[in-house]
């Protein structure tokens, strides 16, 4: 009878400290969710980086109420050290910061999870559309000559301050319901899917932005290929598209670092009409700065003090030249190596944002940001790199 009281004992000190963690965790990501949605916005944002201490710490208490065998501390010891190393060169914790909330998201229920970060998002998005609307954020539309060769242009942004920003939220909030419709009936996915597309052309109108609304009707055109055909569910076809694709995009942005000096000059008019498609973001990371902050050789091992300083559109550049090579390059081999863990659990919709996100990526850099909260690959990373094989199956149900 002691002995069946210590165990009853146990058991709510267990479920007592699991909430506990999964508190901690919510409310991590809540700040960092808030204060996203904020900086998507055109209101003024001063440095957040005393709200990141906070998430930082709820991150920090979540690890330490999770379960993980020696192996795994022995791999969280040395990601923690790294990113030391990458925040005593840079001054920017960024790394740090994901990689302790990676980490304390082994257990985290990865449906219930992209399913509040999805209502998070696109209720702090509406807000913003309808406080745009009513005069109280932002403009409605700007009205201005985008560099396009078309002159003046009307694009709208909806209080999001650039039509290229409201198209990038369109985007993950798309990314992430297509996940999320996995398993709904045919006829109800099929519905979103197509509704998805309409709103997407409608946008085009309205935004002006050809690359955000060509990346996102990509997404819904991968996503319905890949839930009505059987084959894509069960082969390796997607996973191994994947890994190719992120390699193409990072081995681009690479290219694209290293010709940026030339992209501006009409001597070279392959790299100056390539340029002019990608409306000007491969000159950007040579002459937007005086240091030429994103071309190749300004690219380091670590990174700088003033690397977190620049912005340029190529997420993957931007990657490189933030966090330095060396963490760029055991970044992706993570990656990919969460694409293997996918492709042993045929966890399709999951590889379907992975494959999107790439794309996205490429040309964009809104995953690649301070803001953990636009990011929600991250907690699905956490779970499927440090979950057994048992509780991965089990993700891949739900």
């Amino acid at each position: 009878m002691e002995k069946s009281f210590i165990t009853k004992s146990n058991s709510i000190m267990g479920d007592f400290l699991i909430k506990l963690r999964n508190i901690s965790l919510y409310t991590a990501l809540t700040i960092e969710l808030l204060l996203m949605i904020y900086e998507r916005s055109s209101l003024p944002l001063s440095s957040p980086k005393q709200i990141f201490r906070i998430s930082f710490v709820f991150s920090v208490f979540a690890l330490l109420l999770t379960k993980y065998s020696i192996r795994q501390w022995i791999v969280i010891i040395i990601t923690c050290a790294i990113a030391v190393v990458s925040y005593k060169v840079t001054g920017n914790n960024d790394l740090l910061r994901f990689s302790v909330f990676v980490i304390a998201c082994k257990d985290a229920d990865v449906r219930a999870m992209l399913k509040y970060i999805f209502v998070m998002t696109a209720a702090g998005s509406l807000m913003i559309v309808v406080m745009s609307l009513c005069g109280f954020v932002g403009d409605v539309k700007l009205v201005d000559d985008f560099g396009r060769d078309v002159g003046s242009e009307v694009r709208y942004t909806f209080g999001f301050g650039h039509p290229n920003t409201l198209m990038s939220v369109v985007f993950s909030i798309e990314v992430l319901l297509v996940y999320l419709i996995k398993k709904w009936d045919r006829r109800s996915r099929n519905t979103a899917l197509a509704i998805m597309l309409c709103l997407d052309v409608v946008l085009y109108f309205l935004t002006g932005s050809r690359t955000g609304v060509a990346l996102t009707i990509f997404t819904v055109v991968v996503a319905f290929v890949v839930y009505e055909i059987e084959f894509f569910k069960k082969s390796r076809f997607i996973y191994g598209l994947g890994a190719i694709v992120i390699g193409a995009c990072v081995a681009f942005s690479i290219w694209a670092a290293a010709i940026s000096k030339y992209a501006r000059k009409k001597e070279y008019p392959f790299y100056h009409k390539l340029d002019r498609i990608l409306t000007g973001r491969i000159q950007s990371l040579y002459y937007d700065t005086k240091p030429h902050k994103g071309a190749l050789q300004t690219w380091s091992l670590f990174g700088d003090e003033f690397s977190g300083n620049a912005f340029f559109d190529m997420g993957f550049v931007r990657l490189f030249y933030w966090y330095g090579i060396i963490p760029a390059v055991l970044i992706l081999l993570v990656v990919l190596l969460f694409i293997y863990r996918l492709y042993l659990d045929r966890e399709y919709a999951v590889m379907i944002m992975v494959l999107s996100i790439s794309v996205f990526t490429l040309v964009e850099a809104s995953f690649v940001s301070s803001f953990l909260g636009r990011n929600y690959l991250l907690p699905v990373m956490g779970a499927y790199l440090f979950a057994d094989r048992e509780k991965r199956a089990k993700i891949a149900r739900t």
